[in-house]
């Protein structure tokens, strides 16, 4: 074998990892709130108030509310599902990349009104669940930001490392 062979054959690309655990995570997650938010179709205007939802709503105009709760649920399901393509679960979806930075600032920004939230909740403690509600999405947006990074370093699993953004 020549040297040229032997050089070419050595510079494979870096194989994808088998598995992005963070991005399976805020996935499910994502999916799970979806699941969560269709279920307060069926909520008594009070859960709904303690929540912070528009319980005025869910009795003066339930089709709008039932509504409301479907586009939410929707939407946040797609983010579930970006999560998921990006970590190999299912097809890639277009804009893959894009998709899952702009989720993962999403999640970011939310979880990040824990900033101006603790000091009424020190005040408060009643609306502790606001802070916890924001907790909750800074933690999923650091599971998408760190998969994105995997994704970035190591590629969607079963394909190599690719340029694609």
């Amino acid at each position: 074998m020549s040297t040229s062979m032997r050089f070419v054959s050595e510079q494979q690309p870096e194989k994808a990892a088998l598995h992005n655990y963070a991005l399976l995570a805020g996935g499910y997650f994502s999916l799970a709130f979806a699941l969560l938010q269709v279920s307060g179709i069926w909520w008594s205007p009070s859960a709904i108030k303690y929540l912070g939802g528009p319980a005025d709503l869910s009795v003066q105009k339930p089709v709008v509310y039932a509504a409301l709760c479907l586009v939410v649920a929707a939407g946040v399901a797609v983010f579930g599902l970006y999560a998921l393509s990006g970590a190999g679960k299912i097809r890639r979806l277009p804009l893959l990349r894009t998709g899952l930075i702009i989720i993962t600032v999403i999640y970011l920004l939310r979880g990040l009104l824990a900033i101006p939230q603790l000091p009424i909740v020190l005040r408060h403690p009643n609306l502790m669940r606001f802070l916890v509600f924001s907790l909750i999405s800074l933690g999923v947006g650091a599971a998408y930001l760190a998969g994105v990074m995997y994704l970035y370093r190591y590629g969607r699993p079963g394909e190599g490392r690719s340029s694609e953004a």
